[in-house]
C-alpha cells in the first residue's frame, strides 16, 4: 500500500473519530427525538384568570347540591328561611342556590352559593367560600380563599388571609370618604419618571406634592397631604389623618395609616399594613389590589378589590 492510500486512511480515521467524540453529547437528543418519552404540555385552563374566585369556579360543577342533600332536612331554618348549618360538618362541601348562614362555630370545609353567606360567630370556612354576598356576624375564619361578587362585610375580631370583592368593609358601615377624588388631580403611568429621594422623607401637612416619589429612607405624610404619583419607599411609610396618595404606593417595610385616608392603589407593605378608620383604598371606578405579609384592619375601612396576607389578616377594635 503506497504512503498515499496510508495518509487517506489515517485521515478518514481521525475524522470517524472526531465526529462520533462530537456526536456523543448529543445521543440523548437522538433517542429523544425518535423515541419521546418527555411528558405532553399542560392543558391551559380558561378559567384561570388569576382572580381569588377562581377555585370556586373551578369546582363548582363537582360540588353536590346542599338542598338535596338528605341531613339538610333536619337542620333548622332562621326566621327568613334560610338553612342554618350546625355544628359537626367539618367535612361539608356543597353548593347552594339559596342564602344560608353558617351557625355558632360551625365549621365546613367549602361553601358556593349564588346568594348571600352569613357567617355567625366563631364560624370557620377551611378552605373555599363564595357568595354573591358575605357577611360576618362576629368573629370569624374565612376561607384561605373567600370571595364575593358583591360585599364582603367584616366584623372586628375576624380573621382572613385571601379575600376579593366589589368591595369589602368593616363594620361599623359608614358612606365613602366625603372629599371629590377628582380634586385630587390625574395619576400617572406607572412607566412615568419619579423623584429620588435619599434618606427619610418628611411631606408637610397639607402640601401637594405632584409626581412620583422614590424614598430610600422612611415617608411620613403629615395631615390633609397629597401625593400625585405612586410612591416607593424602601423603608416605613406612615399616613397622618387625611393625607392621600393618587396612586400605587410600595414599601419595603411597614405601612400605616392613621385615618381618613385615600390610596387609589395598588397596596403593598413587604412587613405589616395596618388601615386606620375610615381609609378606603381604591375606587369603584379603579378597583386595586392590597397585599402584605399581615394586615389589620380598623373600623369602617372600604377597600374596592382584593386583599392578600401572608401570614394573617385580621379587624381589629
Amino acid at each position: 500500500m503506497s504512503d498515499a492510500s496510508h495518509t487517506w486512511v489515517f485521515g478518514a480515521t481521525w475524522l470517524l473519530l472526531t465526529v462520533s467524540i462530537f456526536l456523543i453529547p448529543l445521543l440523548p437528543a437522538l433517542r429523544e427525538l425518535y423515541s419521546r418519552s418527555d411528558a405532553a404540555a399542560l392543558e391551559i385552563d380558561h378559567l384561570d384568570n388569576g382572580r381569588t374566585d377562581y377555585a370556586a369556579l373551578r369546582m363548582l360543577d363537582q360540588l353536590p347540591l346542599l338542598e338535596e342533600m338528605p341531613r339538610s332536612e333536619q337542620w333548622q331554618r332562621d326566621d327568613r328561611g334560610q338553612i342554618v348549618i350546625p355544628r359537626g360538618q367539618t367535612r361539608l362541601e356543597a353548593r347552594t342556590m339559596q342564602s344560608v348562614v353558617l351557625g355558632f362555630r360551625a365549621q365546613v370545609k367549602a361553601l358556593v352559593s349564588n346568594e348571600t353567606v352569613e357567617l355567625q360567630a366563631n364560624s370557620m370556612v377551611l378552605h373555599v367560600l363564595h357568595a354573591q354576598n358575605i357577611h360576618c356576624l362576629g368573629p370569624v375564619h374565612l376561607a384561605r380563599l373567600s370571595s364575593a361578587a358583591r360585599n364582603i362585610v367584616l366584623s372586628p375580631g375576624s380573621r382572613f388571609q385571601r379575600m376579593s370583592a366589589a368591595c369589602i368593609f368593616t363594620w361599623p358601615l359608614k358612606r365613602s370618604l366625603g372629599f371629590p377624588l377628582d380634586s385630587l388631580g390625574e395619576g400617572m403611568p406607572l412607566t412615568a419618571l419619579q423623584q429620588r429621594h435619599y434618606g427619610d422623607l418628611h411631606i408637610p401637612a397639607g402640601t401637594m406634592v405632584q409626581g412620583g416619589l422614590v424614598v430610600t429612607g422612611n415617608l411620613w405624610i403629615e395631615d390633609m397631604a397629597v401625593v400625585t404619583g405612586h410612591v416607593k419607599v424602601h423603608g416605613n411609610v406612615t399616613l397622618a389623618t387625611g393625607a392621600c396618595v393618587k396612586g400605587a404606593l410600595f414599601a419595603l417595610g411597614d405601612i400605616h395609616t392613621l385615618g381618613s385616608n385615600y390610596i387609589e392603589g395598588p397596596l403593598c407593605a413587604g412587613k405589616h399594613l395596618q388601615l386606620g378608620p375610615n381609609s378606603q383604598i381604591g375606587s369603584k371606578q379603579v378597583p386595586c389590589s392590597v397585599s402584605a405579609w399581615s394586615i389589620a384592619l380598623l373600623a369602617s375601612v372600604r377597600v374596592y378589590g382584593s386583599m392578600s396576607a401572608v401570614r394573617s389578616g385580621q379587624v381589629v377594635l
